[in-house]
């Protein structure tokens, strides 16, 4: 098929190097000059949370080694690498404006600095991202009288930004807590509000880096999910699930235990300020794609009363600060709503189509994470995001492929629409709401991405027979390297197509 990609992120790329190795022709459309989607718009400071390990494609290796977690820059130096490699038709400066629906397939409208152009495609993949829209960016009573500067994160380019100024941080996901951070360099007062304390996952517990435990099946497979991917699981996330919440409070009490240390010698401000960041919701409803992990000195900061925590909502702005709603008045200069990204928007589909991507504030409903089932000839990529993202985009794009290819038999629609509603229920009853829930696999990328193996007929069990390293090890993007071939020799001793498995997910 002659396949349109929209967004040149990783997941558009990710997308069109399966896609080109499952011997379709793939063209990219990308609106910015730059690659890297989110990474071309991260603050100066932002690092991966995760890995490089478990950040590439599994067959392109980083050519120098990155950081433990590499950089904003780092992950584009690699994205570019990667694409002179595959060699891919990618058109920057291009941004689509419009699809109309053929009698098979689609013509996308685009613009570029030569103008309004078009071209027609057998197939269509969605990769705009989850996070490139605006941030949210509220209004609040008040704001037209502030004498200082309101910004979101998107607005920082330079952390001097923060030179001698008197901030509010306002926000608890991974943006909000670095501006904390970071702005404590550079600022004369640093004060952070939040409604409500989110799970912090330590860098390092007791001296053992987190990707240890999050990334290996001996954690993976006690995470509550939607969907589990084989009996034992089922088994023990249905009949042993005191085991389960035993567990998880276990890992909170160690992280409030691990907060809490820092507060030791400390004034008694000090140790009330620890108390604020520390949740007392369940930790598991903040596995989600706004799950973040604590800054380096985030924590010490706020033993030395560098941060002070607010618990509180922000009720109004006056003249020379913030008003709370806990009538606490803070005094500053300088404001950062971090408060999230809008939901996906999709202003080039049809309206018959877009009313159906953004109907749920919570974001797109897909089945399999990849497609919709009333909108013909197009999939979406990087909306099965999770803490193995690059990976699961992989596996989810050899699915796809699988599907065009006719190897893989879909059910019927209806069957499709009932999938999506119990992920989506089953996630509005499990995670914190976010903007991005329903377009996300978050912790349970292995979950995922077990299920999407199974259903093309590879083993999910990529360690074996090595039974310890299965049990016990990270994977990485390494372990899925083979994928392709491994599909293709199956391929070739079956001539009949592979049914889905009775699996919501």
């Amino acid at each position: 098929m002659r396949i349109g990609i929209i967004g040149a992120g990783i997941s558009g790329i990710v997308a069109a190097h399966m896609l080109t190795k499952t011997g379709h022709s793939v063209v990219l459309f990308e609106k910015s000059t730059d690659l890297g989607g989110v990474w071309a718009l991260g603050y100066p400071g932002v690092k991966l949370q995760n890995t490089g390990q478990h950040y590439r494609i599994s067959d392109i290796p980083w050519s120098t080694p990155p950081d433990l977690h590499p950089t904003s820059a780092q992950i584009r130096e690699y994205i570019n690498q990667a694409v002179e490699q595959m060699r891919l038709d990618i058109r920057s400066g291009h941004e689509v404006t419009a699809m109309e629906e053929q009698a098979e397939g689609w013509r996308l409208k685009y613009r570029n600095d030569e103008g309004e152009k078009e071209e027609d495609f057998d197939f269509v993949v969605v990769a705009i991202g989850q996070y490139t829209e605006g941030k949210h960016k509220p209004d609040f009573p008040g704001q037209s009288s502030f004498s200082g500067e309101i910004i979101t994160e998107r607005d920082v380019n330079d952390l001097d930004v923060f030179n001698n100024k008197n901030i509010a941080v306002v926000g608890f996901g991974k943006s909000a807590v670095d501006m904390a951070t970071f702005a404590t360099q550079r600022a004369k007062s640093v004060h952070h509000v939040f409604r409500t304390p989110r799970w912090l996952i330590p860098f390092y517990i007791f001296g053992i880096h987190y990707a240890h435990l999050m990334f290996c099946r001996m954690t993976t497979t006690l995470i509550p999910s939607w969907a589990q991917p084989n009996c034992f699981e089922r088994f023990l996330h249905e009949k042993l699930q005191f085991l389960i919440r035993a567990n998880w409070n276990f890992i909170a009490f160690i992280i409030r235990l691990h907060c809490r240390f820092y507060g030791i010698g400390k004034t008694d401000n000090a140790k009330a300020g620890l108390s604020k960041v520390i949740p007392e919701h369940y930790i598991v409803g903040d596995f989600r794609s706004a799950a973040a992990m604590a800054p380096e000195f985030y924590y010490q900061n706020i033993a030395d009363e560098k941060i002070v925590p607010h618990h509180s909502e922000l009720d109004c702005f006056v003249e020379n600060g913030l008003k709370l709603k806990d009538g606490n008045l803070i005094e500053c200069n300088q404001v950062v709503l971090s408060v999230g990204s809008e939901s996906p928007q999709f202003p080039f589909f049809p309206e018959k189509y877009r009313s159906m991507l953004e109907a749920e504030n919570d974001g797109v409903q897909l089945y399999r994470h990849l497609i919709h089932p009333d909108i013909p000839n197009v999939a979406f990529a990087g909306f099965n995001h999770g803490f193995m993202h690059v990976p699961a985009a992989e596996v989810g794009m050899l699915w796809l492929s699988a599907y065009l290819a006719g190897d893989l038999q879909l059910p019927s629609k209806e069957h499709m629409r009932q999938s999506i509603r119990q992920v989506l229920e089953w996630k509005r009853a499990n995670i914190n709401y976010e903007p991005s829930r329903s377009c996300a696999v978050n912790n349970r990328f292995q979950q995922y991405i077990d299920i999407m193996l199974k259903e093309l007929g590879l083993s999910p069990y990529r360690k074996m027979p090595n039974v310890f390293a299965e049990i016990f090890s990270q994977y990485g993007a390494e372990d899925y390297r083979d994928l392709l071939a491994e599909y293709k020799k199956i391929r070739e001793n079956s001539s009949s197509p592979r049914q889905v498995l009775e699996l919501d997910t």
